[in-house]
């Protein structure tokens, strides 16, 4: 996508040269990019503002920008210039822009650009001053516990979005076409075993067609923690993917800290991987990416295998990524899991490098408050994007002749900008869905380690040697592509070396003193 840049002159040193410089027109960056015109002397400050987009048209994006700088002109004293990243390069990217130390001012955090390490960057400006005073509506969404979970050596360095409850179940994201073409019971089959008849018809009938989503790096793996009864602590510590290879037993009361390679459930869970990928429910070599996405939007894959099912329609999802082919949710999972990391799913972080971070604090309140600014982001401009399904109940659907990809502007990413409970909906069928998420809540298991957050300085060392080790020796585990029993031997051989030990301790002594201090 063409990027703009945007300059400030602000030196002033000649009363001529501030008269021409605020009639200079704004160049255009080499590779062309669109976005809102560079603020001229004695205008608003620009907020370099970075989150992830599905897909877009720089000239939309252009129109969305400075439609949403009207708003924030007015109700912050500020504007915004779009960084879009992709959902795959988006951990890089995060990452590079926070330690380069390039201008940058508010980032989106999710599990496709974590929050744990973006911290430890310490590209992030601590918030415990400014969000009492400028955000103090987002504060007050979450109890101190909850809080803890962007907090790190006592400060507080993201501000959670409102998206829901912070609940979620294993699932598969399945194709109704599918289930219904070969008569499938999936209500009925409610853990991930009683699916293989459904996968077994996939093979056997439908050419060209695998059962399974694979990818490299995310998708295909099996070791999802709070399935098999642990709360992961740290999801980024393990392989560049969903997980994490520590953790403690939502039923251990004494909170002894493990790592996952060495119980018996990554076993079975690497067992299952290992079955389905021989059975062909996988394809052979995991797509990168962006080859995994054509092939989705062609139909060439039955199901995903996820670790955050929710109540949700999938409307927006089929529409997006599998040409409108209704998805259905189909919880593997009795119980939903509240943690800790449960509420890292959208987190804004202000960068240590903004020259403003008054007015991006006053942004995340802004879009955590304001109707028209959230769904403008997320579904762009009225009428040239979207229009009025049902405006009674706050349906939108796309204008006619345009679908989800054709239209200018689709981030395709609801759970990003700020409180869910102010966007418009997709379809009638989340009308009351938070009341669904809510009963969900009422009977979900609480991780005993809710409002553990952890500090990951003691051993940033090891943990990098141990995300490398992992992600050559354990995530071909993981995925099935080894066998079970050498593959975990060396999957263990390597992150005893790589330093697991050290940081199971420090986690160990962490995890007792925060204990300690709640009784």
């Amino acid at each position: 996508m063409r990027k703009t840049s945007i300059i400030y002159m602000t030196f002033g040193l000649l009363a001529i040269l501030s008269v021409l410089l605020t009639s200079c027109v704004a160049p255009v960056a080499p590779n062309g990019s669109a976005g809102a015109e560079p603020a001229a002397v004695g205008e608003v400050p620009v907020l370099d503002f970075y989150f992830v987009a599905y897909q877009y048209k720089d000239e939309d994006m252009a129109q969305v920008e400075a439609a949403a700088n009207e708003i924030l002109a007015k109700e912050i004293g500020a504007k915004v210039k779009f960084h879009p990243m992709t959902f795959t390069d988006a951990p890089t990217k995060g990452s590079l822009v926070l330690n380069s130390g390039e201008p940058c001012d508010l980032m989106v955090f999710s599990g496709f650009n974590p929050f744990a390490p973006a911290v430890t960057t310490g590209g992030l400006l601590p918030l415990d001053d400014l969000l009492p005073k400028y955000a103090p509506t987002v504060l007050g969404n979450f109890s101190e516990d909850i809080w803890n979970v962007v907090k790190r050596d006592g400060k507080t360095y993201g501000a959670i979005n409102f998206q829901g409850g912070g609940i979620s179940k294993a699932a598969f994201w399945t194709r109704q076409d599918l289930l219904d073409k070969y008569g499938f019971d999936w209500q009925q089959a409610t853990t991930p075993e009683a699916w293989e008849p459904f996968f077994d018809q996939i093979l056997a009938n439908e050419e060209g067609v695998v059962p399974l989503i694979s990818s490299d790096p995310f998708w295909g793996r099996h070791w999802w923690p709070n399935l098999y009864g642990y709360d992961p602590i740290n999801t980024s510590i393990g392989s560049k993917g969903f997980g994490g290879l520590l953790g403690v037993k939502l039923d251990d009361p004494t909170l002894k800290v493990v790592a996952a390679p060495w119980t018996p459930e990554y076993k079975k869970a690497a067992e299952m991987g290992r079955s389905w990928y021989n059975k062909g429910y996988y394809l052979k070599t995991p797509p990168a990416d962006a080859e995994m996405i054509s092939m989705r939007g062609e139909l060439k894959f039955g199901a995903f295998y996820v670790p955050f099912g929710g109540w949700w329609s999938t409307k927006a999802m089929a529409d997006n990524e599998w040409k409108s082919v209704p998805i259905i949710t189909a919880f593997v999972q009795d119980k939903g899991v509240l943690s800790t990391s449960s509420f890292a799913g959208s987190i804004y972080g202000v960068c240590s490098t903004s020259q403003h971070p008054e007015e991006a604090v006053k942004f995340i309140e802004e879009v955590n408050t304001n109707p028209d600014l959230l769904n403008l982001l997320n579904y762009g401009i009225k009428d040239k994007h979207w229009v009025w399904a049902d405006e009674a109940n706050k349906v939108v659907t796309f204008p006619e002749g345009v679908d989800a990809k054709t239209v200018g502007w689709n981030p395709n990413t609801y759970w990003q900008f700020g409180d869910r409970r102010l966007m418009y909906l997709t379809t009638p069928d989340d009308i009351g869905v938070f009341d669904k998420v809510a009963a969900a809540m009422k009977e979900g298991i609480v991780s005993p380690l809710m409002g553990f957050a952890d500090d990951t300085s003691p051993v940033q060392n090891e943990i990098a040697q141990v995300v490398s080790a992992a992600t050559q020796y354990c995530d071909p585990v993981d995925k099935g592509l080894v066998d079970v029993e050498p593959g975990l031997k060396a999957c263990q051989d390597a992150l005893k070396a790589a330093g697991i030990d050290a940081i199971l301790a420090e986690y160990q002594k962490q995890i007792d003193a925060w204990a300690a201090s709640k009784k």
